[in-house]
């Protein structure tokens, strides 16, 4: 269950899209409209996407470019000219949460933080500030800038404490330095910290597993994110994996390691926080797309509002050209139904785990009663369960909405990934 752009993959997908969304909805990404432009807004979230990798990690799907510091001043100048162009458009709205990703946002701190002056000038923010970390770059100067520049959440890449994967994974530095991050990380006043870790990775042991779940939590994250090797074909660990002939782990075995995890965390007072995540205590909860709506900045950036989503060109010199000379740099949009938007909307809190029943009937309107018929055969077949107001998945649930993740939707992220890569400016991408 790991084939992206398989044939069944597209005919099963296919049928659900138009049961659900219905014939109106097209699944066509096309360049915008000279007439269009973002509806205004009272509310939404922003994502800051920073490109720059000293080490381009060979598994990693995202933009990203090798760090040059002289193209850092032009991306920040470029990031600030399309954050007012977002402001002029949708006005200046209340801003939930900030993330920061990439890349390795670390390496562009400077710029960052004049984006988050720019930002707290334009808009109003009203939430935490969130950035992805990575171990090789967090010294204590970086820890104490963080804390300076109000960042309130940080999530540390360590995907594995073992150098043996991390060697398979590229990621250039032993265990201790992640170690050394980490602690650094916890003692710096934070809010929260969110250690990212891999599993199913080749040749891994569900015994390696808990022990770097037990080793994130003792040097002190309070939330983990778990997740597979992601295969995009694009990417250059798809490549490795071909020619290398390393085959992913079968079905049995990923759901032997999902179990594993899943048993740790409940009996090491870590909750589900989401499908992938989990989180002890009363922290703020950490994820990166989860939000109901936000405004993407960067290059390859998405956003997600009320009308559908957008993308931004992938390439990092087109998106400076369009921001310094005042045009928008999104080069693809998807218009949503309304249809679609209710169900958007259901996915994603289901992707939370619990799904709060009394705004069923506000967020899918006259889908609602489908809807309900829907997680009523997710109950009988054991995969959810009523608690209170809310339904919340199952272990059962959750591995198989994973896997349904896993092999159905990123079908659809790398067809539309692989073309943006390859054109600046595409003219049309079917999904």
């Amino acid at each position: 269950m790991n084939n992206p752009g398989s044939r069944f993959s597209r005919l099963f997908t296919g049928a659900i899209r138009r049961c659900l969304a219905g014939g109106a909805q097209g699944w066509t990404f096309e360049p915008p409209s000279q007439e269009w432009a973002p509806p205004r807004l009272e509310r939404t979230c922003l994502y800051l996407h920073v490109p720059f990798c000293r080490n381009c990690c060979p598994y990693c799907p995202y933009t990203k470019v090798p760090y040059v510091e002289l193209l850092v001043e032009p991306y920040k100048r470029a990031a600030l000219a399309e954050l007012d162009w977002w402001a002029d458009h949708i006005g200046p709205a209340e801003i939930g949460s900030v993330y920061i990703g990439g890349g390795t946002p670390t390496l562009a701190l400077g710029a960052i933080e004049q984006v988050l002056v720019r930002l707290r000038q334009r808009f109003r923010l009203v939430g935490e500030v969130c950035i992805e970390t990575n171990p090789a770059d967090v010294d204590q100067a970086c820890v104490e800038r963080l804390a300076a520049m109000g960042v309130a959440l940080v999530s540390l890449g360590v995907q594995s404490f073992q150098a043996r994967h991390l060697a398979f994974l590229g990621r250039r530095y032993q265990p201790t330095t992640a170690e050394r991050a980490l602690a650094r990380l916890a003692n710096g006043g934070f809010a929260s910290i969110n250690v990212d870790l891999m599993f199913a990775l080749p040749g891994q042991s569900a015994a390696e597993l808990t022990e770097d779940l037990a080793r994130a939590a003792q040097l002190g994250a309070d939330q983990l994110t778990t997740y597979p090797l992601f295969t995009f074909p694009f990417s250059s660990v798809g490549k490795h994996l071909r020619q290398a002939a390393v085959r992913m782990p079968d079905l049995g075995r990923r759901r032997a390691h999902y179990r594993a995890i899943s048993a740790w965390c409940a009996g090491h007072s870590f909750e589900r926080a989401s499908v992938w995540s989990y989180k002890r205590g009363a922290v703020p909860r950490y994820s990166s797309v989860t939000r109901l709506g936000y405004i993407g900045i960067g290059p390859g950036a998405g956003s997600h509002l009320p009308d559908g989503f957008t993308l931004n060109t992938f390439d990092l010199e087109s998106w400076m050209q369009a921001a310094f000379g005042g045009r928008q740099p999104i080069a693809l949009r998807l218009p949503f139904t309304r249809r679609l938007a209710g169900w958007w909307w259901l996915y994603w809190r289901l992707y939370e785990t619990r799904l709060p029943l009394d705004g069923l009937e506000a967020a899918m309107g006259d889908q609602a009663p489908r809807a309900r018929r829907w997680l009523w055969a997710l109950e009988a077949a054991g995969l959810a369960k009523r608690t209170g107001n809310s339904l919340e998945l199952s272990e059962a649930g959750t591995f198989w909405l994973h896997l349904a993740q896993n092999h159905f939707a990123l079908d659809y992220v790398n067809t539309l990934w692989s073309k943006a890569r390859q054109e600046p400016w595409p003219q049309a991408i079917l999904i």
